[in-house]
Parts: C-alpha cells; sequence; structure tokens
C-alpha cells in the first residue's frame, strides 16, 4: 500500500505535522499495543498460523512490496518520509545525515508489530501544511507553485501516480515470476526456502490490485479516473471510499475468511 497523499488517505491524518525523529527510536507502547493487537486478531481465526517463518516470509514480500513505490517515486522526484512494514511501529531508524530532497537518508524506515501490510508515506502539501492546495478542494488555498520538479507527490500527473501506486504489485509479481521460474532447477533446500516467498509475493500481489481503497487498486482507479476525467476526485469521495475499503478490509479478513481462502486457493491454483 501507498500512501498516495495526492487523494488523502485516511492514515494521513493520523501522521499529520509529524516529522521523523533522526537515529533509531523505539515506541514500547507500540509494541504492547501490537502483540495485544495480534493476539486479539489470531484468537479464534484460521486466516494466521503458528509458524513464525510464515512472518518473516511476510516481512520480506511487504519490503519488496514497498520498495517498489519507494523506487517508482523517488524515479519522478517524489520526496518519501517514510516505508514502514506491517503496522503499529514500535522500531525506526532515520539518517541523522540528511542531504538533498531525494536522498535515501532522508526516509524513516520503520517496522511495525501488527502482520497485516506496509506504507510508504510521501511528502505531501497536505501534510506539511494547515491548508490544502486549491486541487484537493473547492473554496481552499493554492500554497506553493506547482512544478513538474516539485517533491509533492498530489503535483505530479496522473500518469505518474497511477505507476507509483501499482509499483508495489509489478514488484511482487515480478519476485514470483522470477522465483516461479527458478524454483525448479533449484535444490530441495533451495527449493523449500524460496517457495514461500514466491507464494506470499504472488498473493500480496493479487489481494493488493483489488478495486479498494485504500489499496494500491482503488488508488489506480483514482488515478485512471483522474486520467479519463481530467479531474481528481474531491477529498469527500476519497475520504468515503477510505472508510467504505476499511469496512470491506474487516469483513475481508476476520468476518468472512471464506471470501479471502476463495481468492487466495483460485490465484494459487493458476500457478501451483
Amino acid at each position: 500500500m501507498n500512501e498516495d497523499n495526492g487523494n488523502r488517505p485516511l492514515s494521513s491524518y493520523l501522521n499529520e505535522g509529524k516529522e521523523p525523529k533522526d537515529g533509531f527510536s523505539f515506541n514500547f507502547l507500540n509494541l504492547v499495543l501490537g502483540v495485544a493487537v495480534f493476539v486479539w486478531m489470531t484468537t479464534g481465526t484460521s486466516m494466521f498460523t503458528d509458524d513464525w517463518t510464515f512472518y518473516l516470509y511476510l516481512c520480506i514480500a511487504v519490503i519488496i512490496h514497498e520498495l517498489g513505490h519507494v523506487v517508482m517515486g523517488k524515479s519522478f522526484g517524489c520526496s518519501i518520509k517514510e516505508m514502514q512494514v506491517f503496522f503499529l511501529p514500535f522500531v525506526s531508524y532515520k539518517s541523522k545525515r540528511a542531504s538533498g530532497r531525494s536522498s535515501w537518508r532522508n526516509i524513516k524506515w520503520s517496522l511495525g508489530a501488527v502482520p497485516l501490510g506496509g506504507v510508504t508515506v510521501f511528502k505531501s502539501r497536505a501534510l506539511d501544511a494547515p491548508v490544502f492546495t486549491d486541487d484537493l478542494g473547492a473554496g481552499s488555498l493554492r500554497i506553493g507553485k506547482r512544478s513538474a520538479s516539485s517533491p509533492y507527490i498530489e503535483d505530479k500527473p496522473a500518469w505518474q501516480r497511477l505507476l507509483i501506486s501499482a509499483a508495489g504489485v509489478l514488484f511482487n509479481f515480478a519476485t514470483f515470476l522470477v522465483l516461479y521460474f527458478a524454483l525448479p532447477s533449484l535444490s530441495y533446500e533451495w527449493y523449500g526456502m524460496l517457495r514461500p516467498l514466491a507464494v506470499l509475493s504472488l498473493l500480496l500481489a493479487a489481494l493488493n490490485v483489488l478495486p479498494v481503497y485504500p489499496l494500491d487498486g482503488g488508488a489506480i482507479v483514482f488515478a485512471l479516473y483522474e486520467i479519463l476525467t481530467g479531474k481528481k476526485p474531491s477529498p469527500n469521495v476519497t475520504k468515503i471510499c477510505g472508510w467504505i475499503g476499511f469496512v470491506f478490509i474487516v469483513l475481508f479478513f476476520w468476518v468472512f475468511p471464506e471470501w479471502l481462502s476463495g481468492i487466495m486457493d483460485s490465484v494459487l491454483g493458476l500457478f501451483f
């Protein structure tokens, strides 16, 4: 998942006005809360496993996914505040030697305690200023000058934001394809080590491409809408879609997990 702040996702409101601290930081409260949430989620459900190697492979797959957003965003000149793997981050690192706006040293790297995905937070006018730019809603004030060289993600053309949103899925699918064609020629030990990563990379790509905001598929739909109509969805629309998407994800994972299992079985059945 990427923070396409041109559409102002839900989580951006939680981070508004906060700047990453330099060096290592540890949040004990988030760790405790994350463990409590994880225990609550795993109680009475078959969607999680006691095999801790699963979470290691999932962590690697999420890192690859979020790096897709980071690499694509940086290739278009976006500044990136944070790359977070899993939710409720309890340990973070940001280099004390910050440099130019496009430097990797300016990114805060965070690890969370709840293994449900990740997020990449892009530099945004909406997060840096108390009012929005004029393309984010009627009656708002314009701040700064839009430019192709701007570090703000909402200043980028819709086609670039579409590629940024799709990059995580593309990186996961590329990882799957490389491993899928390499696995038959590997030894038994390497096959056993890399097959779970191939499977999780494919599943992560399939789930994130669903057209549900704030998943990547939803951000892709918004970018396509802008390309076709020349207009961005209003902040109210994206906010409502975000809440609807949140409810859908909760239903998808916990209330009716057989839906998710059906999709996973169908996707895996195509290749394995």
